[in-house]
C-alpha cells in the first residue's frame, strides 16, 4: 500500500500531457516494465485509463516480486558447478537469506561515528605543506584516496549471508581489514585498521567488496590498488537547486550507515550490471579500445601483457531518503536518468542525489592473465551464478559505510561543496588522512598471485 500510495504521489505532482503528446504515448503501455518505470513512461499511463488502472495493480507488487526473486537467488542450494569451473569459482551458491529495510532516522542516516581520539591524530598537514587543491568543477566536486590491493579473501559476503562464513562466492575485500561475515556497521565502527587509511588511528572504517579475480590455474589474481571515489554536484549548482530546470535531486550528503549492493544483478542475470565495466590502458595512458561489459572483449581489443586493466564501479547515486538498507540490499537506491529533458535526474521515488561511491580495481596485465592466442584466462568467482556467463560478465560490488561524522563532514564540505579536485585523501582543508595516498607497499602489488583459501 506504502509503493502505490508513493506512486499516486509522485502521479499527482505531474502535469497532465498535451493531448497529442498523450495519444503518442499510449502506444508505450504496453511496454513499460513497472520495475523500471520512470517519471517519463508516466504520459503514457496517464493517457490510457486501462494500461493506469494495470500499472497501479503491478506497482504494488513489483517490489515483492522483485524481492521473492532476489530471495531465489539464482542457482538452487543443490545445484551442479560447470565441469570447468574451479571449486572456489563454481560453489553452488545457497539460496540468499532476505535482509530487512532499515530506515533511516533522518536525511543524515543514523547517529554519526565518533573517534575514540582527537580526529587531529589521524591526520597529517595534506601533501607535507597543508595546501589546498585545485577546482575540480565549478559544478562538482570529487574527493579520492587509494586502497591497497592486499585486503582480505573470504568466503563470505556480510550483507547477503550475515553470520554464515563460507556460503558466498570468493569476494576480495579492501577498506576494514577485519572484514567478515559477521561484519556490520556496529562491527565495522570499532574497527581501526584500514587498507585505504594505513595506521592506527583511521577514521575512514568503511568496508568495500567485489568477487575475486581467478585464472584458468585456479590462483586468485590480487589488484594492485583500489582508486576510490566520491562526488556529487555542489548543492550551489543548477542540479541541485529547484526550479533550476537542471535539477538532478536534493543534494544531500552521504548517509551514516548505509550499505547496498550495486553492478550485476542475479535476479535479472541477463541485463548488464549499469555503472559496470573494464577497460584498458597503454603504458603511457593509450586508449586500448573503449570501455566493455566483459574481460573477453577487454583483451580481444589489444590489451596486452604491461598494459593496466581496470575494473570500473560505479554505484548509483540516487537515495529513497527514508532506508539505509533493503531486503535486497538494492531497492532503497536508483540510477537517474536523462530521459527526454536531456539532463541527468533521480526518479521521483528515489530523489535524494548523495555522493557517488565510484571503486577502480587495477591490474597491471600479467602472463597468467592473458593466454598465448590473446584471449581472457581470468574471470570473476561469481560468473559461475550465470550459466555461459563471458568473463568477468557479473561484474559488482558491497558497500557498508562507515566514517568518522567529523572527517567525513570535512570532505564534503570542502572538497564536494567547494568543487575542489582532493586526491590521496586530502580533504580540502589543508589537512589529509594519514595512509590514504598510496598502499603502504608502494603502486605494485608484492603479491599478486594467492592461493584460493580455504573454506
Amino acid at each position: 500500500m506504502r509503493i502505490l500510495l508513493g506512486i499516486l504521489a509522485a502521479l499527482a505532482a505531474l502535469s497532465i500531457p498535451a493531448a497529442a503528446q498523450a495519444q503518442q504515448d499510449t502506444t508505450k503501455c504496453a511496454t513499460v516494465t513497472v520495475s523500471r518505470a520512470s517519471e517519463a513512461d508516466l504520459p503514457a499511463l496517464l493517457a490510457d485509463a486501462e494500461c493506469f488502472s494495470k500499472a497501479m495493480v503491478s506497482a504494488a507488487s513489483s517490489q515483492a516480486l522483485r524481492l521473492k526473486k532476489a530471495a531465489e537467488l539464482v542457482a538452487p542450494g543443490d545445484a551442479v558447478p560447470p565441469e570447468d569451473a574451479d571449486d572456489h569459482a563454481g560453489h553452488p551458491m545457497p539460496p540468499a537469506p532476505m535482509g530487512e529495510w532499515v530506515f533511516s532516522p533522518s536525511l543524515d542516516g543514523s547517529a554519526p561515528l565518533k573517534a575514540e581520539f582527537p580526529v587531529a591524530q589521524g591526520l597529517t598537514p595534506s601533501w607535507g605543506t597543508g595546501a589546498i587543491p585545485d577546482i575540480y568543477d565549478k559544478n562538482e566536486g570529487a574527493f579520492r584516496f587509494t586502497c591497497g590491493g592486499d585486503g582480505p579473501l573470504a568466503y563470505d559476503d556480510p550483507l547477503l549471508y550475515p553470520e554464515q562464513p563460507g556460503k558466498s562466492h570468493l569476494h576480495k575485500f579492501w577498506g576494514t581489514i577485519a572484514i567478515n561475515a559477521s561484519s556490520t556497521s556496529g562491527s565495522l565502527a570499532q574497527e581501526r585498521n584500514s587498507n585505504c587509511n594505513y595506521g592506527p588511528n583511521t577514521l575512514n572504517r568503511s568496508g568495500y567488496w567485489m568477487p575475486a579475480m581467478v585464472n584458468d590455474a585456479g590462483q586468485v589474481v590480487n589488484p594492485d590498488l583500489v582508486s576510490v571515489y566520491y562526488k556529487r554536484w555542489r548543492s550551489i549548482s543548477p542540479f541541485c537547486q529547484a526550479g533550476s530546470g537542471k535539477t538532478a535531486g536534493i543534494c544531500v550528503g552521504l548517509p551514516n550507515g548505509i550499505k547496498f549492493i550495486f553492478g550485476w544483478d542475479p535476479t535479472r542475470p541477463d541485463e548488464p550490471g549499469q555503472g559496470m565495466f573494464w577497460y584498458c590502458t597503454g603504458p603511457k595512458d593509450e586508449d586500448r579500445g573503449g570501455h566493455f561489459a566483459d574481460l573477453g572483449a577487454v583483451f580481444d581489443h589489444g590489451c596486452r601483457i604491461g598494459d593496466t586493466l581496470i575494473a570500473d564501479l560505479m554505484a548509483p547515486n540516487c537515495w529513497d531518503g527514508k532506508h539505509l538498507d533493503a531486503p535486497d540490499h538494492r531497492a532503497h537506491m536508483a540510477w537517474g536518468s536523462y530521459g527526454d529533458w536531456g539532463y541527468y535526474r533521480c526518479p521521483a521515488s528515489h530523489p535524494y542525489l548523495i555522493p557517488q561511491t565510484e571503486n577502480k580495481a587495477t591490474w597491471i596485465v600479467s602472463a597468467d592473465m592473458i593466454r598465448p592466442d590473446g584471449t581472457s584466462a581470468v574471470r570473476l568467482s561469481s560468473d559461475a551464478m550465470k550459466p555461459g556467463a563471458k568473463p568477468g560478465e557479473t561484474l559488482h560490488a558491497d558497500y557498508i559505510e562507515a566514517w568518522i561524522g567529523e572527517a567525513k563532514a570535512m570532505w564534503t564540505e570542502n572538497c564536494i561543496e567547494k568543487g575542489l579536485s582532493c586526491t590521496g585523501g586530502d580533504l580540502g582543508n589543508g589537512q589529509q588522512l594519514i595512509g590514504a595516498s598510496q598502499p603502504a607497499y608502494g603502486w605494485t602489488n608484492p603479491k599478486p598471485l594467492a592461493a584460493a583459501p580455504a573454506r
